[in-house]
């Protein structure tokens, strides 16, 4: 017969193995079941203090035109703005084969292309920033009805339900850089964005329309990212069919926060807008906003600014 002390260790070793099994599981579930994020607390107006100074000082200059200068102005900037529905029926009406959707992966832009963007959307082919078998994965999870599963911490089941229930013969491609390429891409300046480029190309299909949704950098035309290497290398007639888009929540930029606070403040209050082309904006805006139109206007065709929902 065991002796006491052997069955305590015994005893002990089981309850250790036993503790490490619940651990593992509950690391396995929350792994494979993610809950959604709590939302952000924060509601103040100004969440960008270093930023704001840009809204005052641009306030302050505005108040010292002559009043129909102000009123030109207004005008001015109101006709660069519409609605995200007229936004969505623009693209729609076009012959865009390519439209690169550059976002922050956050919840709440996630919740607003789903319920306001992609439902109204012709799109033949959806792009996103996975790999194939990780995207494979994630269409699966939703097949199998999963309300939420993150892509880049961010839900991306309520996205891929949108776009199939809107075309349900849409083509879905994860076109993030492989292994493979990763290991082979020594001497090039962004690779990555690179071999995203080559894996687009692989399945870009003329006289369709695809949705590139990645993060904001790669959308922008800034040189040897994603959109600027599609632009370099489609044919001259591809590329008046491309344009790329900024959607931002109103408190996920300093610029952009900026920007609605004085539009607010000279009467031009909206809710969630779109600048069909932002080379349009009045030369005022670019030089008020130096870093708006650094940091996305002249890097965007187009922006998307929404009010709900704006999470960080």
């Amino acid at each position: 017969m065991k002796s006491h002390l052997e069955r305590i260790i015994i005893f002990t070793m089981a309850g250790y193995l036993l503790i490490l099994l619940l651990l593992f599981v509950q690391e396995w579930y929350i792994e494979t079941y993610p809950a959604p994020p709590k939302p952000p607390l924060k509601v103040e107006r100004i969440q960008f203090p270093r930023h704001h100074k840009y809204a005052v000082k641009a306030l302050q200059q505005y108040s010292q035109l002559p009043e129909h200068k102000k009123a030109v102005l207004k005008k001015l900037i109101d006709t660069c703005l519409v609605s995200v529905g007229q936004w969505c029926a623009h693209v729609r009406q076009s012959c865009f084969e390519i439209v690169c959707i550059g976002e922050l992966h956050a919840e709440a832009t996630r919740r607003f292309l789903s319920t306001t963007i992609f439902p109204h959307l012709d799109t033949d082919a959806l792009l996103l920033e996975a790999a194939p078998l990780q995207l494979q994965q994630l269409i699966r999870r939703m097949k199998t009805g999963r309300d939420y599963f993150p892509l880049l911490d961010a839900d991306i089941m309520s996205i891929l339900r949108a776009a199939v229930d809107t075309n349900p013969d849409i083509r879905i491609y994860g076109i993030e850089q492989t292994q493979d390429q990763a290991e082979d891409s020594s001497g090039h300046t962004n690779p990555r964005d690179r071999s995203i480029a080559d894996n687009f190309w692989a399945v870009f299909r003329p006289g369709s329309r695809h949705i590139i949704l990645f993060g904001a950098f790669h959308c922008s035309n800034d040189q040897n990212w994603l959109f600027h290497n599609l632009l370099v290398q489609a044919s001259p007639g591809l590329k008046s069919n491309m344009f790329n888009v900024c959607v931002l929540g109103e408190h996920q930029h300093g610029a952009i926060e900026a920007f609605l606070y004085f539009m607010d403040e000279i009467g031009l209050q909206k809710k969630d807008f779109a600048v069909l082309e932002n080379r349009h904006l009045p030369a005022q805006i670019t030089e008020w906003f130096p870093q708006l139109h650094h940091q996305i206007l002249k890097k965007y065709t187009s922006l998307i600014v929404f009010r709900s929902n704006t999470g960080v």
